[in-house]
């Protein structure tokens, strides 16, 4: 869930990270088994379209991705129209022998370049058992991005300054000016277009049903999947969850920032040094734990990098670049707990040397995102319910915040957006869909956990929830969550024929 344009650069940078892939290191804040499908007791192999071209597109860390171009129409409901072409990509499962299929994952935003899935973060199972796949979504990075519509600063210097007819009528202006510019993608942005693309994208695959693992914005797609094509889906996961019922005003106060900013980032030095590392080490924390001997820090490994980076910026700085360039490549984890054991002995040197390589470029390019006011619009303008008039979502503003002056600039033009109209509202599937595994954070500062409860209740879902404000459990560094995630989507169903129950978060 992406804050919105123009609130505050550093937590947009924040929270972008934390819908599932990189940025808190980039600099900037830091229903049951199915048939052919496979399942964890008959595997299939993957199958794919020969009209599909595949092409390596390797990363560090992911020698064997592949990528290719999946073509869907503009408007779903033209098969015959103009089209655009989904960037989609591929990390094969490293244990072919069990392989269970396709798992889709999508790190939210919205906006988010999806294509990047950040295996090194999961649990280390799925890149076993599952074929990662991502994309980026429509309009966004390799996926047709629209072009820029930059601030509607007429529109907030007209409202801030009282004159609500004038802020009407620059939102109106912003919107057809805006909307023009994007074209016919203008008002086919919005996640029920997105679930369509997704199912293209299982048709060109040549998979019969889907696992979907989707965090923060990207639960709302999940949800919308499940309800659209129940039959296609294998297994859910919403990981951050969001109600698509609330209306269009709370979604934005609850993207913008400010308040739940300041509430994920309390804290001193040692606390936000936690936060980043949790995230940053969570996938090498669970190998860690899984490796015994092999991992001299299994006992604790963000305790003793915490240790390690001590209680001087320079040293937590150190220690936090170390993190950085070990945590997301897995070749680099055995070095990774060699020189986090040896720091805590005296000898830095490790920690020097890994720092000194960096993050490594590829993946920070990979993990851009799409944070235009106008694509925001696209989409959110189109999945959410709207006040009538500029002036009616201007009052609505003021009702929920009296300080929200500046957020409601940004979300007048939804008044004139196309395609407004059928938000998606209190989504609902069928009994004979899979029930999913809802997660969430007791104190989420994007996704509350009352929004968790409503939607867990709406699809009889499995909710398990753990103390703490981490947003996206999976890629977050979570352990007990991690853990249910895992069981959870290996298995298929809450209800397979494993005995074991799923782990609990306390």
């Amino acid at each position: 869930m992406t804050p919105r344009l123009g609130k505050a650069p550093s937590s947009l940078s924040v929270l972008s990270t934390l819908c599932g892939v990189t940025a808190l290191l980039l600099g900037t804040g830091c229903g049951g088994p199915t048939g052919s499908s496979g399942t964890a007791d008959h595997p299939s192999p993957l199958r794919s379209q020969r009209s599909l071209v595949w092409k390596g597109c390797p990363l560090p860390g992911q020698p064997g991705r592949r990528c290719t171009t999946v073509k869907v129409p503009v408007d779903p409901a033209d098969a015959g129209g103009p089209r655009l072409g989904i960037a989609v990509s591929r990390l094969p499962a490293s244990d072919r022998s069990r392989l269970i299929g396709a798992l889709v994952w999508n790190p939210g935003g919205p906006g988010i370049s999806g294509a990047y899935v950040p295996a090194a973060q999961l649990p280390p199972e799925l890149g076993k058992r599952f074929d990662l796949i991502g994309f980026d979504p429509r309009g966004s990075g390799r996926s047709a991005a629209v072009p820029a519509c930059g601030e509607a600063a007429a529109v907030a210097e007209a409202l801030e300054g009282g004159k609500r007819a004038a802020a009407a009528a620059a939102a109106r202006t912003y919107a057809g000016t805006c909307t023009k510019k994007l074209g016919a993608m203008a008002g086919h942005l919005g996640t029920r277009s997105v679930a369509e693309d997704l199912d293209a994208i299982r048709a060109a695959l040549g998979e019969e049903k889907l696992s979907l693992l989707m965090g923060s914005y990207g639960t709302l797609l999940g949800q919308q999947y499940l309800a659209a094509h129940p039959h296609r889906v294998r297994a859910v996961v919403l990981d951050g969850t969001m109600d698509p019922a609330v209306q269009g005003v709370r979604a934005a106060l609850d993207a913008s920032g400010s308040a739940q900013d300041k509430a994920y980032t309390s804290g001193g030095p040692e606390e936000k040094a936690r936060q980043q590392l949790q995230s940053m080490l969570s996938g090498f924390t669970l190998w860690c734990r899984d490796g015994g001997a092999r991992c001299p820090v299994s006992a604790d490994p963000v305790g003793r990098a915490l240790t390690a980076g001590g209680h001087q910026d320079k040293g937590r700085k150190e220690v936090l670049a170390a993190a950085a360039a070990g945590g997301y490549v897995p070749a680099r984890w055995p070095e990774l707990a060699r020189a986090l054991d040896a720091a805590a002995h005296g000898d830095r040197a490790g920690l020097r040397t890994l720092a000194d390589k960096g993050f490594p470029e590829q993946l920070r390019a990979e993990a851009g995102s799409t944070l235009d006011l106008g694509y925001n619009l696209g989409v959110y303008c189109t999945d959410f319910a709207w006040p009538g008039t500029p002036n009616a979502i201007a009052d609505a503003f003021h009702t929920a915040d009296k300080e929200s002056s500046f957020t409601a600039a940004d979300y007048l033009p939804c008044a004139a957006w196309p395609g407004r109209g059928r938000p998606l509202g209190k989504i609902t599937a069928p009994a004979s869909a899979p029930r999913p595994l809802v997660i969430n954070g007791t104190h989420d500062p994007r996704t509350g956990i009352a929004s968790a409860r409503a939607v867990a209740r709406r699809l009889d879902a499995k909710l398990v929830t753990f103390t703490g404000r981490t947003h996206i459990a999976t890629t977050g560094g979570v352990e007990c969550a991690q853990r249910a995630v895992a069981r959870f989507l290996v298995s298929g169903s809450l209800v397979s024929g494993s005995t074991e129950p799923l782990p609990t978060c306390g």
